[in-house]
C-alpha cells in the first residue's frame, strides 16, 4: 500500500509541470477516433481536395517527425528551412508530435508555418498522441484541419496516393478503418504508381513506453499489414517510437523516421525520392541549412 501510495504522489507532483503528460494519458485524448474521423471528413467535405500537381516525373518529399517543442525550436526551424529552400520538395509530411505539453499548439503552429515561408500551405500533417493530450484536438484541428485525408502528387505522366492515417490513440477505430478499406479497394481501380501511407504509430515495434497508445494491438497491425500487401501499398511512414527502424514485410517497407526532438544530439529527418522507384535517405538536421 505505501509503494501504491508513494507511486499515486510521485505523478500527482509530475502531472502539475507542463513538459508532461501524464494526466493526459490518464484521462484520454480528447473525443474518441470515430468522432475525430467523422470531424475529419466534414472537414475534407468542405474544404476539397489537397492534390498536388508537379512538372517533372521525379520529385521529393521531405519528412519529419517528434519535434516535441516546449520552447526551443532550433531542429525544426533548421528542417523546415531545408525544404522551404529545395526548389525539387513541392511537399512535406509531418508525422505527429508536434508539441510535448498542454496549450502549445497555436504557438507551435504558427511558428512551423512561418519558418516553411512561401510552402506553409504545403506541410501535410497528421495527429500524434501528445498533439491530442488535455482534450487540444480541437486546437489542432483549427490550425491543420482534417487528421484523416488523401491526396494525389500529378506528375507529367503519373499519380502517386498517399494516405494519411490518424492513430493518435494507438488505433485506427472502426469508422477510420473501413474508409481505408474501401480507399484502398478504389485505388485498385486507378492505376496508381505509387501508394504510400502515412501515421504517427509504429506497427512493430511492442513496448509499453507510452501508456494506452503506444502502439497497435496486434489483431489490428495483422489486419493492417495484410491490407497494405494485398492493394500494394510501397511505404508505411511513421514516427512514435523516436528511433529509426525499417521493415520490409509482405512486399510493403515500414519506416519509422527518427525524432526531431530538441534535447536529442544526433536528430535526423527523411527526404524521400519519388520516380520510377522510391529511395530514401536520412539527413542530420543542420546539413542543408544554409538560412
Amino acid at each position: 500500500m505505501k509503494k501504491i501510495l508513494f507511486a499515486l504522489t510521485i505523478l500527482l507532483l509530475a502531472s502539475c509541470s507542463q513538459r508532461l503528460d501524464f494526466v493526459g494519458m490518464v484521462a484520454g485524448q480528447s473525443p474518441v477516433p470515430d468522432i475525430r474521423f467523422e470531424e475529419s471528413m466534414k472537414y475534407n467535405e468542405q474544404n476539397g481536395s489537397r492534390d498536388l500537381v508537379v512538372l517533372t516525373d521525379t520529385y521529393r518529399f521531405y519528412v519529419g517527425t517528434d519535434t516535441h517543442i516546449d520552447s526551443a525550436y532550433d531542429h525544426t526551424a533548421a528542417y523546415l528551412r531545408a525544404f522551404r529552400n529545395d526548389l525539387l520538395a513541392p511537399f512535406t509530411l509531418m508525422l505527429g508530435d508536434m508539441i510535448n505539453a498542454n496549450g502549445k499548439t497555436v504557438w507551435v503552429s504558427e511558428l512551423m508555418r512561418e519558418q516553411a515561408g512561401l510552402k506553409q500551405n504545403l506541410i501535410y500533417p497528421t495527429l500524434g498522441n501528445h498533439d491530442a493530450y488535455f482534450n487540444q484536438w480541437h486546437e489542432w484541428q483549427e490550425q491543420w484541419g482534417s487528421s484523416t485525408y488523401s491526396f494525389v502528387v500529378r506528375t507529367p505522366l503519373n499519380r502517386d496516393l498517399y494516405i494519411c492515417l490518424e492513430s493518435a490513440n494507438g488505433t485506427l477505430g472502426k469508422k477510420q478503418l473501413q474508409w481505408l478499406q474501401e480507399l484502398l479497394d478504389k485505388s485498385a481501380k486507378e492505376n496508381y504508381r505509387h501508394i504510400i501511407v502515412f501515421s504517427h504509430t509504429h506497427l512493430f515495434k511492442k513496448d509499453a513506453s507510452q501508456g494506452h497508445t503506444s502502439n497497435f494491438a496486434i489483431e489490428e497491425t495483422q489486419l493492417l499489414t495484410e491490407l497494405f500487401s494485398k492493394y500494394g501499398v510501397d511505404w508505411y511512414l511513421c514516427g512514435h517510437d523516436h528511433s529509426r527502424e525499417i521493415t520490409k514485410f509482405k512486399g510493403v517497407t515500414y519506416i519509422t523516421v527518427d525524432a526531431l526532438e530538441e534535447h536529442y544530439p544526433n536528430a535526423y529527418y527523411m527526404i524521400a525520392t519519388v520516380g520510377s522507384d522510391l529511395r530514401y535517405e536520412f539527413v542530420p538536421v543542420g546539413e542543408h541549412d544554409d538560412n
